[in-house]
C-alpha cells in the first residue's frame, strides 16, 4: 500500500504554530522599522521647516515671522508663520481662506508629521500646525492690534537671530499635538508655560527649594497630573478642542518627539530631556514673572 505523501494534522499544527511565533516575533520589529522610517521623514520635514524660519528672518531685517497676527474679522484676516515661510520651501498645503488669499495651514509636504491623522487638504479652514513655533521667539499676535489686546493694542514683535543667546539649546520649532476630528482649529506655536515643563513639589512662587525637575516629565503616566490628553490629537470624543493635546509637545515616536532649534540643526529628544531654562526660556522684554509663560519659577533656575 502506498503511503500518502500529505501533512498530518500533528504537522499542520505545528507549522501553524511555527508561523505564529515568527509572526509575534517579527511584526513589532516591523512596526518598529516604519515608526522609525516616519520619524526620519519627519525629522527631514522638521529641518527643512526650521531652515525656512531662518531663510525668512535673514530677508527679514533679521527678525523671526510672527506665529501668528490677525484675527477672524475681515478687516484682520489670520495669517500664520506657514503662510510666511512657504515661498522658501515651495512645499505644503496652499488654499484660498474665506477673506480670498492664498494660505498655506501647514498640513502638507515639508510642513507634515508623517505618524500624525491626514487632515482635509481643500479646506483652508481646517487648519493644521503639525509643528508649532516657540511663541518667545515667533510672537503670537492673534488679535493684534485690537484696543483689547495687549493692554493697549500694542503688538508683541518677534525675535531677531542675533537676539537668541544661545541658538544651539533653543527650540525654535517643535512636533506637537493637532485638532483632527470635530474642531478646525489648532495653534501654529507649542505651549511655552512654564509649568507644563517643571514638575515641582509645592507650587511656591519664587522660591527654587520647591522645585525638584525641570524636564517635560509632568505629564508621564505616573506623575499626579498626567492627562490623556496629552497622548492625542485631540480626538476619540473626549479631548475634542482642548489645547492639551493641541498645543503641547507631541511625542508619537516610542516616546520621542523631534525638535528643531534656532541655530538650524534638528534631533529627537525622549520625554523628559527637554528643558524648559534651557531649551525653551529666552528672556526678553515685555514678558514678567506673573505671566503664565514665565510662571511660578522664573528667573530662577531649578535644582
Amino acid at each position: 500500500m502506498q503511503r500518502s505523501k500529505a501533512f498530518t494534522l500533528i504537522e499542520l499544527l505545528v507549522v501553524i504554530a511555527i508561523i505564529a511565533i515568527l509572526a509575534a516575533i517579527l511584526f513589532p520589529v516591523f512596526a518598529q522599522a516604519k515608526l522609525a522610517a516616519k520619524k526620519t521623514v519627519t525629522l527631514s520635514n522638521l529641518k527643512q521647516a526650521s531652515l525656512g524660519l531662518i531663510m525668512y528672518s535673514t530677508d527679514s531685517d533679521d527678525l523671526f515671522p510672527m506665529a501668528e497676527y490677525g484675527d477672524n474679522d475681515p478687516a484682520h484676516p489670520h495669517l500664520t508663520w506657514t503662510t510666511n515661510v512657504y515661498p522658501y520651501v515651495k512645499n505644503g498645503d496652499q488654499a484660498v481662506d474665506s477673506h480670498g488669499l492664498t494660505v498655506c495651514t501647514g498640513k502638507d509636504g515639508l510642513f507634515k508629521d508623517a505618524a500624525a491623522p491626514s487632515l482635509d487638504l481643500k479646506n483652508a479652514a481646517v487648519e493644521g500646525y503639525y509643528f508649532g513655533v516657540n511663541r518667545l521667539i515667533c510672537a503670537a499676535n492673534y488679535d493684534g492690534g485690537q484696543p483689547w489686546y495687549d493692554g493697549n493694542g500694542q503688538i508683541i514683535p518677534p525675535m531677531s537671530q542675533t537676539q537668541i543667546d544661545t541658538p544651539a539649546d533653543r527650540v525654535l520649532i517643535a512636533e506637537k499635538g493637532l485638532n483632527s476630528s470635530n474642531d478646525q482649529w489648532n495653534y501654529p506655536w507649542f505651549v511655552d508655560w512654564q509649568f507644563q515643563y517643571i514638575d515641582s513639589i509645592a507650587h511656591t512662587p519664587g522660591d527654587a527649594s520647591t522645585v525638584y525637575r525641570d524636564g517635560d516629565t509632568s505629564q508621564e503616566p505616573s506623575s499626579p497630573i498626567y492627562s490623556p490628553k496629552y497622548d492625542t490629537d485631540c480626538q476619540n470624543g473626549f479631548s475634542d478642542g482642548n489645547w492639551e493635546c493641541a498645543a503641547h509637545p507631541r511625542y508619537r515616536y516610542a516616546k520621542q518627539a523631534v525638535f528643531g532649534f534656532a541655530d538650524g540643526h534638528v534631533k529627537a529628544i525622549t520625554r523628559g530631556g527637554l528643558k524648559w531654562f534651557k531649551n525653551i526660556y529666552v528672556p526678553r522684554s515685555g514678558i514678567t514673572s506673573s505671566s503664565w509663560t514665565y510662571g511660578w519659577y522664573y528667573p530662577q533656575e531649578p535644582f
